[in-house]
């Protein structure tokens, strides 16, 4: 499994996936902290808020409604075109390894990436935070924290593209269903009541939720997502380990 693991790394490595985990979030905060800097001594001055929730909310505030499902569904559909192209399929599973091991260590290195895409996010708001002198104590539970909660939150999104993306082959499909999936979410997330049925918010709920009067289903969310995300992932496998991939 570790051997398979590292070949899927080295695969990375070659195809700039890792890039595009990395410069999404990065350019996000670069533009979230050119607003901070435009805005400090005017719009901002008088702002009940303390400047790192300010500046927290400027680098992330188009980030989990439609970004983040959309680096997602890029990010996979690139990690499933390494196998699509050049008999990619046939070569990995001719190797002495079982189809469970190919999907989970196809799955662990999606997850990573997405993690990666939180966690450079995360650090990089901290990070220019720091750079630009924001006033008050460092808010590490905003930054950090809220981060590590999104990456369970954005699990079935995770699983639903991941599925899609091993599951066909031209990667329009996976591309063109997760732009369409990924739509609505600011409609959803606005309603009341329907959000809890659309995991595509809860990324948003996350990042938002906890200053709204109507989030109060957060464990109840974090629960579904789980759920959801090993639900998708089962079918998902049942369908990968039948059909012939050769």
């Amino acid at each position: 499994m570790m051997r398979l693991l590292t070949s899927e790394l080295m695969k990375l490595r070659r195809s700039g996936v890792v890039w595009i985990a990395v410069l999404a979030p990065l350019f996000l905060v670069l533009q979230g902290v050119a607003n901070f800097m435009r805005y400090r001594d005017s719009a901002f001055a008088n702002s009940r808020r303390t400047e790192w929730e300010i500046l927290y909310e400027q680098c992330i505030i188009l980030y989990p409604s439609l970004l983040l499902p959309l680096v997602i569904t890029i990010l996979m559909a690139l990690l499933a075109r390494i196998e699509h192209g050049q008999n990619g399929w046939k070569q990995l599973l001719a190797l002495p390894v079982t189809r469970a091991q190919v999907y989970v260590s196809k799955l662990i290195i999606a997850c990573l990436l997405v993690f990666l895409n939180l966690s450079v996010l995360s650090a990089g708001t901290l990070l220019a935070g720091l750079a630009v002198g924001a006033e008050g104590a460092v808010p590490y539970g905003l930054l950090l924290g809220r981060g590590l909660l999104a990456f369970i939150a954005v699990l079935p999104v995770v699983a639903v593209q991941f599925v899609l993306s091993f599951r066909f082959s031209h990667a329009g499909v996976p591309l063109a269903l997760g732009t369409g999936l990924a739509a609505p979410t600011i409609f959803a997330a606005n309603s009341e009541h329907f959000w809890i049925y659309y995991p595509w918010t809860y990324p948003v709920m996350t990042y938002f939720g906890p200053s709204m009067e109507k989030f109060e289903q957060d464990t109840v969310m974090y629960g579904i997502a789980a759920a959801l995300f090993a639900l998708f992932l089962l079918l998902g496998f049942r369908e990968f380990r039948k059909r012939d991939m050769m």
